[in-house]
């Protein structure tokens, strides 16, 4: 860089353009250059560049105890699988803003709802839901759980805690909500088109319409055609019955749980192995 600042120096002086002016004009379009390739480089990361110190520390030991009491999943993973989940909370948790016009907002509540988003996509490239800055809890069930204009997350804390402390019972709000939340941000996002791969995307949304449409021409469904259909609201219970209860699902739907173990790239079951992206 020296040489080159000399260089520019030594041309200024022979054509009689002021040195440092003709630096200035020359170095100016590199260094816009590189301040977008990093602020574009951030935004694909899901990085806010204000936050950036914060991202370098590790998750608290607090927290850690929080995980290791309260939450089954991370229980269950290795020692090292354990480490990139913990990288990923802390990441989530520096995006995300977390209030409440009801509630006094705990650490359990913001780490339990961070390891609830991680769960989801672990098997995959991490994802922080960049279209939502902001996790609202209430005492009661929101009208509508995820705010596009809002760019809010919504959660009833007290049906999400139920939805934690039993994680075989079916139900579990928080894996219905924050799945929810990711189906619309890849629709919303260009840097996150690619959370889930399209092929497989694809593959399980064509054997959900043929068990709707089959159940839709039965008489049984409120639906009368398949349009009519919530297939974002349809993916998210899946989501939630895939964590809950696997062995159901898959002894009542095999092949939609297989093609929903690929495109998250994880199965409780055993049956298939995943190398860790």
């Amino acid at each position: 860089m020296n040489y080159l600042v000399v260089l520019l120096y030594r041309y200024g002086q022979r054509t009689n353009i002021d040195p440092a002016w003709f630096a200035f004009w020359f170095l100016s379009p590199i260094i816009i250059t590189a301040i977008s390739i990093v602020l574009a480089t951030c935004k694909y990361y899901e990085i806010h560049v204000l936050k950036f110190y914060k991202y370098l520390s590790d998750l608290s030991a607090d927290r850690k105890k929080i995980l290791q009491d309260q939450f089954a999943y991370y229980q269950k993973l290795s020692k090292s699988e354990k480490k990139l989940f913990e990288d990923r909370i802390h990441h989530f948790l520096v995006n995300k803003d977390f209030v409440s016009n009801d509630l006094e907002v705990t650490e359990e509540m913001k780490v339990l709802i961070s390891a609830t988003a991680i769960q989801i996509l672990f098997g995959l490239d991490p994802y922080y839901l960049s279209s939502f800055n902001t996790i609202q809890l209430t005492s009661e069930e929101p009208r509508n759980a995820v705010s596009e204009k809002d760019k809010k997350v919504i959660i009833c804390w007290p049906e999400f805690k139920a939805g934690i402390d039993n994680n075989t019972d079916g139900y579990n709000p928080g894996l219905k909500i924050l799945s929810l939340a990711f189906n619309i941000e890849q629709q919303l996002s260009k840097y996150s088109t690619k959370m889930f791969n399209q092929h497989r995307f694809k593959e399980l949304n064509q054997l959900y319409k043929n068990q709707a449409e089959k159940y839709i021409a039965s008489g049984k469904s409120k639906y009368k055609n398949y349009k009519q259909v919530d297939r974002s609201e349809y993916f998210a219970v899946a989501i939630e019955y895939f964590f809950e209860r696997p062995e159901h699902f898959y002894a009542n739907q095999p092949e939609m749980y297989i093609a929903l173990a690929k495109l998250l790239r994880q199965d409780s079951l055993g049956m298939y192995k995943f190398k860790r992206k």
